[in-house]
């Protein structure tokens, strides 16, 4: 059964029980077929309300489907409840969801508590029938939304009593509000000058193994880069153009931690995250994700390796709309000795959030391999990357 019962009983019913033996004991001294009736009618209604308690949700099935929905801030939907009656029909009920506030009703009224909403609806449902609840709700704020209980409270016909199910399963329906991106600026100072196999613009490196085209032969051309049948059918010289490739790669270090709690600036460091994910995602760079919120497997630490692509940026999204102020998080170095001893550095790193002394011990030999560091800041309604620079130790972690 997916169900918890809880039946309660009105402590009238078993008055009206003992008053209708009574009567009908007492119809046999008086010969009162009025009050023999009148007895088995009052035991009548008792048993059946009592019946009716304990029976009714068996043959009540809710399709428990695994369901996440991703949205960002502002974006209408709703929550899908498809419930199946085989058993007694269900009357008059009132259905109670209680779910995460990410998201928040669009229509009716609900309560918020310790950041769940309450919401009760009206609920019937006969025998053999199949209905669909809906619940409008709207993404009000960046985070996770699960449906966290589900509660149906049903009242008897003649008011002695109601029937309390619980769904005893946990409710495999959730919702992610991806954050609003803030404005970084600065984000496009980084520029690799070592060979690699990302494409850009500005490299002085060439993919010799095949041209990409041709264009007018300069003087200061080398005889070997001329490309004679292009030059035979243009009837000049054509020289062959290479695409420039350079190391490309960038790993964002979030340290979400303020001593022993959650910092304050969350949603300063995953709205700005978010906007380099998707700069990164518009360039074609490669990034990755380092985030101190502890993780069950082989990394102790939420971590998303290098790479790139749309599905790429999505679990990048996911990520920072899991993160809350409840998440639980290992120490910032801990997160840096285990990446310097398992994962390859990338050619650009980003720090987020607070920088410690230890911290700064890992930054200057990274620093000292040639890793170009950037470190984000704060700015009124946006953010900014700036060089990293290592803090005096007098100062550092303050």
């Amino acid at each position: 059964m997916q169900w918890n019962k809880i039946v309660i009983e009105d402590r009238f019913l078993s008055i009206l029980v003992f008053l209708g033996i009574l009567l009908i004991i007492a119809s046999f001294y008086i010969n009162s077929r009025m009050l023999f009736g009148t007895g088995i009618m009052i035991i009548f209604l008792a048993g059946s309300n009592s019946y009716y308690l304990k029976h009714i949700g068996e043959g009540l099935f809710f399709e428990n489907n695994r369901k996440r929905t991703r949205f960002f801030i502002g974006d209408s939907s709703g929550w899908s409840l498809h419930f199946v009656n085989q058993g007694l029909p269900i009357m008059k009920g009132n259905l109670f969801v209680f779910f995460d506030s990410p998201v928040v009703p669009a229509l009716g009224e609900y309560h918020i508590h310790q950041s769940r909403v309450d919401v009760s609806l009206p609920f019937s449902i006969g025998h053999k029938e199949s209905i669909i609840v809906d619940i409008p709700f709207i993404a009000e704020k960046r985070g996770l939304s699960k449906i966290r209980k589900l509660e149906i409270h049903i009242p008897h016909f003649f008011g002695f009593g109601d029937t309390i199910l619980e769904f005893r399963d946990v409710i495999n329906m959730e919702t992610l509000v991806f954050p609003r991106p803030i404005p970084v600026s600065n984000i496009n100072r980084h520029k690799s000058f070592k060979p690699g196999t990302s494409p850009s613009l500005f490299s002085v490196f060439e993919d010799n193994m095949g041209p990409i085209g041709t264009r007018d032969y300069l003087p200061t051309d080398g005889f070997n880069r001329i490309n004679w049948k292009a030059s035979a059918r243009q009837m000049t010289l054509q020289t062959k153009e290479f695409e420039r490739l350079n190391e490309a790669g960038a790993v964002l270090m979030v340290n979400i931690s303020d001593g022993f709690s959650v910092t304050s600036k969350l949603e300063f460091l995953m709205s700005s995250i978010a906007e380099m994910g998707y700069y990164f995602h518009r360039n074609n760079i490669p990034f990755s994700l380092c985030m101190n919120i502890r993780s069950a497997g082989s990394t102790p630490f939420t971590y998303l390796p290098l790479g790139s692509g749309k599905d790429h940026l999505q679990k990048l999204m996911d990520l920072l709309a899991i993160a809350d102020f409840h998440s639980p998080t290992i120490p910032h170095e801990q997160l840096l000795f285990f990446y310097k001893r398992h994962f390859p550095m990338a050619p650009l790193m980003v720090h987020a959030g607070i920088r410690t002394l230890r911290t700064n011990d890992y930054i200057n030999e990274w620093a000292r391999q040639g890793t170009q560091l950037f470190e984000l800041q704060h700015h009124n309604q946006g953010a900014y990357l700036e060089q990293l620079t290592i803090m005096p130790k007098d100062v550092a972690g303050k």
